[in-house]
């Protein structure tokens, strides 16, 4: 039995009026898909594949990009990655918020690209000189010195030993 059968034997609806309904309350294409126990990834594939079927707004960031420019996620996601472009890129460009959000809208409509990403990047931090650190502990005085301020000369402390007034 497929998973949309078994849906429907579960919800007792039929699938893509039960699907309509979700989405008719709001609910996104991720809260839908796990609702009804499918995984996200598989759902947006589903509805990837039956188009005519799925009743959630197009996001109004893709909406908004495709107005600025003329090009649509998909074409630009393509391009950006001819480019060599990271996700974080592609995601401040699009419009979204950081990249998680735009690999969400990307796998939503079944794009598929390989775009750069930064995590796990080697740092390039520049090695500085020895001569432009500042030396803080320049004017900290030695442990020795710091023993010698607190406590009392090492004669005293033996005269004081002998005569038993420690």
């Amino acid at each position: 039995m497929t998973g949309v059968r078994q849906v429907e034997n579960r919800w007792g609806v039929i699938f893509w009026k039960l699907i309509a309904d979700f989405a008719d309350q709001g609910l996104s294409r991720f809260d839908t898909a796990r609702a009804i126990g499918y995984r996200p990834d598989s759902f947006c594939a589903l509805l990837g594949r039956h188009p005519e079927h799925d009743p959630f707004e197009d996001s109004v960031i893709a909406l908004a990009y495709l107005k600025d420019t003329g090009e649509t996620m998909r074409q630009a996601l393509e391009r950006m990655a001819e480019e060599g472009q990271s996700w974080g890129y592609a995601a401040r460009q699009i419009g979204y918020a950081d990249s998680t959000g735009l690999k969400r809208a990307a796998e939503a409509r079944g794009i598929q690209v390989e775009l750069k990403s930064t995590i796990g990047r080697p740092r390039t931090h520049v090695k500085r000189r020895s001569e432009d650190r500042l030396n803080v502990t320049t004017s900290w005085p030695t442990w020795e010195k710091v023993y010698e301020m607190t406590s009392p000369p090492l004669s005293q402390q033996r005269k004081k030993k002998k005569h038993g007034s420690v």
